[in-house]
């Protein structure tokens, strides 16, 4: 009743207190969920809503041509909404396809909510905001135990935070550490100067708490992401890029993780050995490929499709299935399987028409275009052995970013009236 009555008094500060703290929850929603659909399928709808509304009111007026991206959305919502008639479960998989909405709404609204630099700079200051509640119950469940670390034998003490997985959260810190280096780099006025000085700090404790989430993934997105800056930016930069993995190898954790792959990558002579986690995904692949007919080739088996048949391939060893769903840790081999090969080319035109469109504005905001280029080229390298178009929250973070960029540096691009004028 309270998120109706504040979505009905002004859906805009509603919005903007939804980007502030979708962040933190997860856990409150998960807690109170009954059934398929729960608070957090609530809120879902509202921002596909606040989305349409908007679009009716202010329409998408920018300089920049938005029609390959256009396309890019309608042809992966179009697939991914027909294939509800053929999904073996209807419930399961209309709860995805509206999460799947929900990331171009949230796109949507960057794109139409800046009107001006105070307006891009009050977002991103409010996604950097999202990340304080996160972080502090991370650093108090670090120390003080609770729901926010998980530990099990094979993987030891892994970060979660207010997150469902530690694989959830490391690249939405990830994110936010990207966001923050771009604030600092720029001195962008809309961050004060004395918030400006603890971002080094901040970006310090973020980088820790995304080496405590164990997920290899995001160290390298993080990686990619200094290393790429140094390359062309600071090249001083450099030295530090080329020791920093000799000096994160130092530490006991992230040793065990990166030697984790050099062992058990098949299930032994006995045949009931356990599987690293990459032999596993890869054992997983094999599986879900193998078990496809070819007749499923063109167009899969429906949105959430794989995680509703994966005990029918899954093994849990040589010999036997395993007896609990699994999703891909893989969106390719996902969307393969669910969409079929037009999914995998819609998927990965949907990545490129973005990237497409923000290169060509490179030349007016240099640094805010590589760091979102980079974001995206992340994604992508996330998506290969995660389950990066499950992750809520980060595609919400991650799209409304990429939506803020450009209808902010489109603004920055003159008008042909404007460059007859300057003529």
């Amino acid at each position: 009743m309270l998120i109706g009555l504040l979505f009905i008094f002004n859906r805009y500060i509603f919005f903007f207190l939804v980007v502030l703290s979708r962040s933190s929850l997860d856990v409150a929603f998960n807690a109170i969920k009954v059934g398929s659909f729960g608070l957090g399928a609530v809120l879902n709808a509202l921002v596909i809503l606040i989305a349409l509304l908007t679009l009716i009111e202010k329409p998408v007026k920018i300089t920049v041509n938005l029609n390959s991206i256009k396309w890019a959305w309608l042809v992966f919502l179009g697939l991914s909404c027909l294939s509800l008639a053929y999904a073996p479960s209807f419930v399961a998989s209309l709860k995805i396809f509206l999460i799947y909405v929900s990331y171009a709404a949230m796109f949507v609204l960057g794109l139409t909510l800046v009107k001006s630099e105070e307006d891009f700079g009050k977002w991103i200051k409010a996604i950097i905001l999202s990340s304080i509640i996160p972080v502090v119950y991370g650093i108090f469940s670090l120390f003080l135990g609770g729901k926010g670390v998980r530990f099990s034998i094979q993987e030891g003490l892994r970060l979660q935070s207010t997150f469902p997985h530690p694989n959830t959260l490391a690249p939405y810190l990830v994110l936010v550490i990207t966001i923050c280096f771009y604030s600092y780099k720029t001195k962008n006025k809309f961050i004060s100067s004395g918030f400006l000085k603890i971002f080094p700090i901040y970006m310090a404790i973020l980088l820790g708490l995304v080496l405590m989430t164990k997920t290899r993934s995001a160290w390298a997105a993080c990686y990619l992401f200094f290393g790429l800056y140094a390359l062309l930016y600071e090249r001083k930069l450099l030295i530090l890029m080329i020791l920093a993995p000799f000096f994160a190898l130092l530490i006991p954790d992230v040793q065990d993780r990166v030697m984790d792959l050099a062992r058990d990558n098949d299930f032994g002579a006995n045949g009931y050995g356990r599987l690293n986690s990459y032999a596993w995904r890869k054992q997983i692949w094999a599986n879900a490929i193998t078990w496809m007919s070819e007749t499923r080739y063109l167009f899969g088996y429906g949105v959430s499709s794989f995680i509703h048949y994966s005990t029918e391939f899954g093994m849990a060893n040589a010999f036997e299935r395993q007896k609990f769903e699994i999703n891909a840790h893989n969106v390719y081999v996902q969307m393969f399987f669910e969409l079929g090969l037009f999914g995998v080319i819609s998927f990965i035109y949907l990545i490129f028409a973005h990237l497409r469109t923000l290169a060509s504005l490179y030349s007016h905001n240099k640094l805010l275009i590589f760091t979102v280029i980079v974001l995206l080229v992340e994604f992508l390298f996330e998506s290969y052995s995660d389950n990066m178009m499950d992750y809520l929250i980060f595609n919400w973070y991650l799209w409304f970013v990429v939506g803020l960029t450009l209808s902010y540096v489109s603004r920055l691009v003159p008008t042909s009236s404007q460059v007859i004028q300057k003529r």
